[in-house]
């Protein structure tokens, strides 16, 4: 085995680590979620402690061992005009904060580290805030595919249309967990799941976007068995 590994990563989190160093976790294309230790990085010296900002696209190299050890960092992807948005920022921490609770370390996947890069570079575009709230439920319904998850939809006819998180989605069947949902929510799921990103300002049928948005994240909050801390700043 290489003493050294090198590949493509998102920052995900930087947490200190003794007086100086920091824990980073990446989510890297060829090896899923990693941790890395940057040693010295708190130093005002330190060539590593501008390149390490969080959900930075970088090319990273690191030691071998059990906690390895960062060599080189080098950004690809600084998403600048993201950083100077505030409601695009909201969603990408949001997104941070999905792919590192949903993610377990060391298993690769590959769909999920390019919905990422993917999610990241729409939000650094210039869009709407209508259209970055109908990215976000395209975001949810996409890492939920890519993990295994997607939401069930139910076969189409004029009965009333329910959700529920525990039966996996969209059903025909009434019971005591289950939400009525009205037919532009469900409408508009339909609509999002078979469209791209990019095609998302041809969105017309937008009046059922804020309970989408809530079923959904039941959804997640149910898969994961815990809260997403990041829901409460897209609402303020």
């Amino acid at each position: 085995m290489s003493r050294e590994t090198k590949c493509r990563a998102i920052i995900l989190k930087k947490q200190p680590f003794n007086e100086g160093d920091e824990i980073i976790t990446f989510y890297t294309l060829e090896l899923g979620k990693i941790r890395c230790l940057a040693k010295s990085v708190k130093q005002s010296k330190s060539k590593l402690q501008q390149k390490l900002q969080s959900l930075f696209i970088v090319d990273l190299s690191f030691t071998h061992g059990k906690l390895p050890k960062i060599i080189s960092v080098e950004p690809v992807k600084v998403f600048s005009r993201m950083r100077e948005n505030l409601e695009s920022l909201k969603r990408a921490f949001y997104a941070q904060e999905l792919v590192l609770k949903f993610t377990p370390d060391g298993q690769k996947n590959e769909p999920l580290f390019y919905l990422l890069e993917f999610f990241l570079e729409f939000l650094n575009s210039k869009n709407p805030e209508p259209v970055l709230d109908l990215a976000l439920a395209k975001f949810k319904l996409e890492i939920l595919r890519v993990l295994g998850l997607g939401i069930k939809s139910s076969a189409g006819d004029n009965q009333p249309i329910f959700f529920s998180a525990s039966k996996g989605g969209f059903s025909r069947q009434s019971s005591a967990d289950n939400l009525k949902a009205l037919p532009e929510v469900y409408g508009l799921f339909l609509e999002l799941k078979d469209l791209g990103f990019t095609n998302l300002d041809k969105v017309k049928n937008t009046g059922g976007e804020k309970d989408l948005q809530n079923f959904l994240s039941q959804f997640i909050e149910y898969q994961l068995e815990r809260k997403i801390k990041s829901e409460k700043y897209l609402r303020q």
